[in-house]
């Protein structure tokens, strides 16, 4: 019987879940989920499924042990944030290639991450714990305006406030007191009402893109991101980045002594920075393979490189394959509805897919599914991703720029 690799739960976004089951194939695994539950697009690709919840990380880990002595596990690759911890726990428990625990821990809450490498003040913004409105006018008085606040533990941009004036102080602690509720969204089950603020940087935004495995850390290149206004939603991502030769140089190197300072290992890893007149500053970085497609498909359709199947290899402990088969630029634009409502699909498709270097439409949002624009919601303003490539970065920014133009998100009231 062929080896199994251990998925404790599964992206959200469907193509990013049903790739990563596809990587593990490819490399000849069989798949053993444990999880909350197992979407339909996964049964067919899952060889064994066990319901558990998740967040209760003792029985978690027992019931991994127990699959454990059923099948030949060889691996725990994590692929989601809010699994970090658990999958670190499970993969150390199992005595397989695990990211170690106090690195998991600093990388699910963004100030324990920040106090971890508290003495690399050449990126570090500037930045403060608080869990209430006192708190937060304290430690802007301090930092200054403008400045950023969010929750520690929060993913998916879930709760990022801009505070431009202290008029904004009480406005944006009263909706993220509302936000960091397990009510609102499980992922508040680990680390509730607990806020981070910091200094609002300027510059261009980006992520590093890259995996540590037996200590050595590889950086497979840099995405540069637009972010929404004033909410920061992922609105494009384009790989690998326009920036130049030597800033990027100074980018992937300094991402490598975060990550190593923070004691990453056996893991994926994807670093959020700016990029501006003071050089690279540090956002926040996770410990698992970026999302919206990054992962999955726009490194891959760059370069070759099979980033999923590399996710595998880490927890396996087998050697990655990092050498780019092509030289080409990939992105995505996101379509983005216009108004709260009911979604009723997307106009403009078919005129777009018939142009040459658009890969893929994929849909986030079901048709008859209620949109709600944030702070209401931060999951469904999003209902479709633009797939595209081309030989040359500025061929690439014109299909992009021009989704807008092509796809729209009809919206009905109500």
């Amino acid at each position: 019987m062929s080896r199994s690799v251990l998925f404790v739960n599964l992206r959200r976004i469907k193509r990013e879940g049903q790739e990563a089951l596809l990587a593990a194939r490819a490399l000849g695994y069989r798949v053993v989920v444990l999880g909350r539950a197992l979407p339909a697009f996964a049964e067919p690709l899952v060889d064994s499924f066990h319901q558990v919840d998740t967040y209760d990380t003792e029985r978690s880990v027992k019931l991994a042990r127990e699959l454990a002595a059923e099948h030949d596990i060889a691996g725990v690759p994590n692929f989601t944030e809010v699994d970090v911890r658990l999958v670190s726990a499970i993969a150390t428990d199992l005595g397989l290639p695990a990211l170690p625990a106090e690195a998991a821990l600093a990388a699910r809450n963004k100030y324990v991450m920040k106090q971890a490498i508290s003495g690399k003040v050449d990126v570090l913004p500037a930045y403060e714990r608080v869990t209430d409105l006192a708190g937060l006018r304290a430690a802007v008085e301090r930092i200054g305006l403008p400045a950023v606040v969010k929750p520690t533990g929060a993913s998916g941009s879930k709760g990022i406030f801009e505070l431009r004036s202290e008029a904004d102080l009480e406005p944006a602690m009263t909706e993220l007191l509302r936000i960091a509720d397990p009510g609102f969204d499980p992922v508040f089950q680990q680390f509730g009402a607990e806020f981070i603020v910091e200094e609002y940087l300027d510059g261009v935004e980006l992520s590093v893109e890259g995996f540590v495995a037996a200590g050595q850390v590889h950086v497979v290149g840099i995405t540069d991101k637009v972010t929404t206004d004033p909410f920061h939603l992922e609105l494009t991502h384009r790989f690998p980045s326009a920036l130049p030769t030597d800033a990027q140089a100074t980018i992937s190197r300094q991402a490598g002594e975060v990550v190593r300072a923070l004691g990453f290992d056996n893991c994926a890893f994807h670093l959020e920075a700016k990029w501006g007149e003071r050089g690279m500053r540090f956002l926040e970085v996770a410990a698992r393979p970026a999302g919206d497609y990054i992962g999955s498909h726009l490194v891959p359709a760059a370069t070759g490189i099979p980033f999923f199947e590399n996710v595998i290899r880490v927890a396996t402990g087998e050697p990655l394959r990092l050498t780019p088969d092509r030289d080409l630029h990939a992105g995505l634009r996101f379509v983005l509805a216009g108004s709260a409502g009911t979604y009723a699909g997307l106009d403009g498709v078919a005129e777009l897919v018939d142009a040459p270097g658009y890969d893929h439409v994929f849909t986030e949002v079901p048709v008859g599914a209620a949109v709600k624009l944030p702070p209401a919601d931060f999951g469904s303003q999003r209902v479709a991703a633009v797939c595209a490539r081309h030989v040359h970065r500025a061929g690439l920014d014109a299909l992009l720029d021009a989704v807008p133009e092509v796809v729209t998100a009809r919206v009905t009231a109500g």
